[in-house]
């Protein structure tokens, strides 16, 4: 039997233990609330783990059958490879490991405030200077199934990032970048640095940085971000972490896990999230804010807005929010589709669809209106930005043309 404690980490000071999570030699999986934190009535995951005391078991394969608020701490595709090949390559068998190991493995090392003890440490728990340069090479050599000396320290930097792509997590302070996620020294402020598939544009971080541009001008709110550059002039998106203020940690939600739906099989419509925002955080304004979100998905032709690539947090009170925009990109998504339909229709979405949503949420006619101006005057700056960043005229072109194309076929 293997068992973890999880407990909600505001700071090493404001730790509360939630509970429990037990793997029996069955291999099934339960979790068991803590009755001291039942009695604080903060709920974590208000729609699919129970807030009541008594073992609960979650029979979601997709999810690790672990309840999506746990799956919510562990990395998508780059960071679960790195862990994976780093336990590997210290002699442990895979095939033994399950979702509780690696919870164990990232003990504080998560995303959000959730964390988790008996922690299996690091050897090196130092801050340790970034080489932006040689961590995108190895990044691209680990990706091909190379594994070079550089993989502790990449694991160390990019271990708990949820995504596919690989990236790293670091403080910074102006210029200067060191290694971790936690305990940083004073000035550093979390970030995200992200590097690029070989199959990715060529100037993939730009283009990431013009688009969250776009959307803080579009009325979206976004996390502070920033082209980072390393000594052999290349560019890396990075963003600072909505989920930290400096070394305090705030509760995250993925909306995917919230309501344990698989965001690799497209079968959530935006109907549903403005739904759930409602519900959770009984704001308005908040609903407005996903029916922007998605309009600015739309008109810059951002299909990749899958599930996971939405969330809430939630403060000390237990109150939620809906999170700021984060993973916005280029996508033509997968056979030309958004990853979340719109009333239904994911390839082709209309301005009568969005005007059905905006109905069915009582968003006003002026509202609305308001809204799609703000977001297409936000994507008609798409030229300027990106020939500031130095996008090469190919791409803006390219993507320039997919612009008034889903603008000109949806109505808009």
């Amino acid at each position: 039997m293997k068992t973890v404690t999880v407990f909600l980490t505001h700071s090493p000071k404001d730790s509360i233990r939630v509970g429990t999570l037990v793997q029996t030699n069955e291999k099934k999986i339960f979790f068991e609330y803590d009755s001291k934190f039942i009695s604080k009535n903060i709920n974590l995951s208000p729609f699919k783990l129970d807030f009541r005391l008594g073992l609960q078991e979650c029979h979601e394969p997709f999810l690790g059958n672990i309840h999506g608020i746990f799956n919510d701490s562990l990395p998508d595709g780059w960071g679960l490879m790195l862990i994976d090949r780093f336990l590997k390559k210290n002699g442990f068998d895979l095939r033994e490991i399950s979702h509780i190991d690696r919870l164990s493995f990232l003990g504080d090392r998560t995303i959000g405030a959730l964390t988790y003890k008996p922690a299996i440490d690091l050897d090196d728990k130092k801050n340790t200077s970034i080489d932006l340069f040689k961590l995108s090479k190895n990044s691209i050599e680990i990706l091909q199934g190379s594994e070079k000396e550089i993989l502790p320290m990449l694991f160390k930097a990019g271990g708990s990032p949820g995504g596919a792509r690989p990236k790293i997590l670091v403080g910074v302070y102006g210029n200067t970048l060191i290694s971790g996620e936690s305990d940083l020294p004073d000035h550093y402020e979390p970030w995200i640095i992200k590097f690029r598939y070989e199959t990715d544009f060529k100037d993939a971080g730009k283009i990431e940085y013009v688009y969250s541009k776009m959307a803080e001008m579009a009325g979206l709110i976004v996390p502070e971000h920033r082209l980072f550059e390393d000594n052999k002039n290349h560019y890396y998106f990075g963003t600072k972490r909505f989920d930290r203020n400096h070394n305090e940690r705030i509760h995250f939600h993925s909306f995917g896990n919230l309501i344990h739906a698989n965001f690799r099989i497209p079968s959530v419509d935006y109907e549903l999230l403005l739904k759930i925002c409602l519900k959770l955080t009984h704001d308005v304004q908040a609903v407005n804010m996903c029916y922007r979100l998605m309009i600015f998905n739309i008109l810059s032709c951002n299909r990749d807005d899958h599930i996971k690539n939405v969330g809430f947090l939630m403060d000390k009170t237990g109150s939620w929010s809906f999170a700021p925009a984060y993973d916005l990109m280029f996508s033509l998504g997968m056979g030309g589709e958004h990853s979340m339909t719109i009333m239904g229709e994911g390839k082709n979405p209309s301005l009568h669809a969005c005007d059905q949503l905006a109905t069915l949420f009582q968003i006003s006619n002026q509202e609305k209106t308001k809204i799609i101006s703000d977001v297409k005057r936000a994507i008609n700056q798409f030229d300027k930005l990106a020939e500031r960043s130095n996008i090469s005229k190919k791409d803006i072109k390219h993507i320039k043309t997919y612009h008034k194309k889903v603008a000109n076929e949806g109505g808009f």
